[in-house]
């Protein structure tokens, strides 16, 4: 059975070095990752973000339209308009569900405060309940936008 966590923060920007946070971790259980953007910019602003998020390190990632192929890639990053990569984990800082929230193992939904993506994010969680996924949700406090 999928799994959907909806990751509820209480700011009201996308916080990016969470969402590079979540992917780090996921990523060191073992799973390969798709990180769905609202826009090519947001994808832009997430891949610079990969990079530099940790001081000693950075998450090996792609991004979908590279020249260099992406399907080995741990993590792929996309965006709206472009088709997602089959990955065990789904990433979604879109606000649409996935066509096919069945093809992952786990999605993660990283919901900022503001009411307009609070409610986007309820007509998601009531489409992946209906679907049958195991439903999860985490509130974040202080998490900060970058």
């Amino acid at each position: 059975m999928s799994r959907a966590d909806f990751y509820i923060v209480d700011n009201p920007a996308v916080p990016y070095r969470f969402v590079c946070q979540l992917a780090d971790k996921v990523r060191n259980e073992g799973y390969d990752i798709y990180i769905h953007a609202a826009s090519r910019e947001e994808a832009a602003t997430i891949d610079d973000l990969l990079w530099t998020f940790r001081d000693v390190s950075f998450l090996p990632h792609a991004v979908i339209d590279s020249a260099e192929p992406v399907e080995d890639c741990p993590v792929v990053i996309g965006w709206e308009g472009e088709t997602p990569l089959a990955r065990r984990v789904l990433i979604n800082l879109s606000g649409d569900a996935p066509g096919n929230p069945d093809a992952y193992e786990r999605i993660i939904e990283v919901v900022p405060s503001e009411p307009a993506d609070r409610q986007q994010a309820r007509l998601r969680y009531r489409d992946y309940r209906a679907r049958g996924l195991e439903m999860h949700s985490h509130n974040i406090e202080s998490v900060r936008a970058e």
